[in-house]
Parts: C-alpha cells; structure tokens; sequence
C-alpha cells in the first residue's frame, strides 16, 4: 500500500485517493474514519461512519448501531501494512496500535 502517512501522539493520518484517513485510539479501541472537512476553528470533523477494532474484532459504527463486520480480514492486513511503514522512527505508536490488532482472526 503507497500512502501518505503522518504520525501523531495517539494517531496516524493518511492521504488515500485525495481522502485524509484518520486512525485513532480511544480508550482500548481502534477508530477509522475519513475526515469530511477541516474547520480554522473547530479543527477535524470525521465521518460518522466508523470502523471500530475492540476486543479483537472489527465492528461498523453507524447511526443505526454497532455492527460486527464478519469477515475483517483485510481490515487487519491493511492496518498492519501501514503500521509497518512507522515501525522503526515511531516504535512507541506502532506498539500501541499493534497491541490491539488481532494477530488470528479465526474464533
């Protein structure tokens, strides 16, 4: 995958097709979501639309609930190949991120 990747405190934002991609911690989760505009003032608004990795699974986030995603992975790979891309100047942010990508995702 040949993205931009900028790294930050508890972040990643990539550039993908002219979309600024933003994955994020919150708490033991992992959050993908695209950032639909930038305001001066109030700074990032992402989508509502979500990609959520807890508990070694991935879920949809919507206005209409969360909803597990029942073959996610891709989802996994994908991550693990933009993780690879800061492994060795941003250890201390890939070890937070990988922690919580699921190594298996047979049950």
């Amino acid at each position: 995958m040949k993205v931009s990747i900028y790294p930050e405190k508890d972040s990643l934002e990539m550039c993908f097709e002219g979309s600024t991609i933003k994955i994020f911690l919150i708490g033991n989760e992992i959050h993908i979501a695209e950032e639909v505009t930038y305001e001066v003032t109030t700074g990032e608004v992402l989508s509502k639309i979500q990609i959520v990795i807890k508990d070694g699974k991935a879920y949809l986030q919507s206005p209409f609930g969360l909803n597990e995603i029942s073959a996610p992975e891709n989802i996994f790979k994908g991550i693990k190949a933009v993780l690879e891309e800061i492994k060795e100047k941003h250890k201390v942010l890939y070890d937070k991120f990988n922690s919580l990508i699921p190594t298996s995702t047979t049950s």
